[in-house]
């Protein structure tokens, strides 16, 4: 064993990797570890104000305490650029800014109006952000809606990811991140959709001996009022199922409730719909109001041409299942047999005429306004390339593709007991 260990430490290699060692050890012993030197950001809000971009980052700061609220805060710097933004909150952190774990970013109805891929070039070219963050729009301010998530003691990144992730499920919503946003960018079609968050405004007024801040609330202000009495300002976060439409980049309109419905509808995502038909009246109930909530769906769309005129034909088998049922006659749903199918002729043909009345809206809002949300453009010339072209050659103006497009449904329902 000697014999080995005489031979180990006559090894000049041995010997090298030893002076390394005692070479690199006291500089390691003593370097700085990266938590010291960056700041982790979690969310980053861009307002816009006038030419200058306002931007507000969300930061994790570990302070050994179990408050979430207290480990976390917002830095808030101006720039004529981004860059020049981000580097005046490392000059007043004295920290570079890290953004690998940035998983949401907040656009203001200002940014929208311009361009978000000067944004976003930025974010994933230079500053290294990921991009499978969420982007997420607000007609308020960006950085209002980080004020908001902040003082309601939940991580900004996880609450609002949830309220996405959930209306991802309700709406036609998917996958909401900087790389779906480049994908359909660059597609001929170039559509993209963000969910819209806005946030609600309260003032409460509170009476006491000796006032103070209401930490639940959000900006707390001052002002007495008579013995001791104080007002904080609440703020909370609402979601209003409002969807932005972008074309190339930039804003073009917010999605109608119709239109909502039928793309929801269409979606193979979403797995909740709900349906209100009114004034039913049937063997169960009568005058009454009910609502029906989606079980199961399944949609195959069929792209084809009809005349010359391309048609997308949707088979969707939709089952339901009775929600609620608010009745004139105090309808009570355990005094009829739970094992009856509610689903009468009756709530069939108002749904299929509720459909209708809305697939109609939607059609001609999607003939005028030309947005290509379900990316029309792509699916025809991948499934009927030869026709398709002959169809773009028809057209005075190629870009004008979506006015003779038409959207059917057929919808076969079925109840679930």
């Amino acid at each position: 064993m000697f014999k080995s260990i005489k031979k180990i430490l006559k090894n000049k290699y041995f010997i090298i990797f030893s002076i390394l060692i005692l070479i690199m050890l006291p500089s390691t012993l003593y370097m700085s570890s990266d938590k010291d030197e960056t700041i982790i950001i979690t969310t980053v809000g861009i307002d816009k104000e006038g030419d200058m971009y306002n931007l507000t980052a969300l930061a994790v700061i570990p302070k050994g305490s179990e408050d979430i609220n207290s480990n976390l805060e917002v830095f808030e710097a101006k720039g004529d650029t981004i860059s020049q933004a981000l580097d005046t909150i490392s000059l007043d952190t004295g920290k570079k800014i890290g953004l690998a774990h940035c998983d949401c970013l907040i656009l203001s109805q200002e940014i929208l109006e311009d361009n978000i891929t000067k944004i976003l070039d930025f974010f994933i070219r230079t500053a290294n952000l990921t991009t499978n963050a969420t982007i997420v729009a607000t007609d308020s301010q960006a950085n209002k809606l980080i004020e908001a998530t902040k003082s309601s003691n939940n991580l900004l990144d996880l609450s609002l990811k949830n309220i996405v992730s959930y209306q991802e499920k309700t709406s036609m919503l998917d996958d909401i991140t900087i790389e779906k946003f480049y994908r359909t960018h660059y597609m001929k079609s170039s559509t993209f959709y963000l969910p819209i968050i806005s946030i609600e405004e309260s003032t409460n007024s509170n009476s006491g001996s000796g006032g103070g801040d209401n930490e639940s609330s959000g900006n707390a202000s001052g002002g007495a009022s008579g013995s001791g009495g104080t007002q904080s300002q609440q703020v909370k976060i609402k979601n209003h199922s409002r969807i932005a439409i972008l074309e190339h980049g930039k804003f073009s309109r917010i999605l109608s409730e119709d239109e909502a419905f039928i793309y929801n509808l269409l979606s193979s995502s979403s797995d909740n719909i709900r349906i209100t038909v009114e004034n039913i009246n049937d063997q169960y109930v009568n005058n009454s109001t009910e609502v029906y909530q989606q079980v199961e769906k399944f949609v195959i769309p069929i792209y084809r041409f009809i005349d010359e005129k391309p048609v997308v034909e949707y088979h969707i088998w939709l089952s339901l299942m009775i929600d609620e049922i608010i009745s004139e006659n105090n309808f009570s749903y355990a005094s009829i047999d739970s094992l009856q199918n509610y689903l009468s002729e009756s709530v069939e043909e108002k749904i299929q005429s509720q459909v209708k009345e809305k697939l109609d809206k939607t059609n001609k809002i999607l003939n005028s306004d030309r947005d290509d949300i379900l990316h029309l453009y792509e699916k025809f010339n991948a499934f009927h390339n030869g026709k398709w072209k002959e169809y773009m050659h028809s057209l005075s103006n190629e870009q004008d593709y979506l006015e003779n497009i038409t959207i059917d449904i057929k919808l076969h329902l079925n109840y679930v007991i």
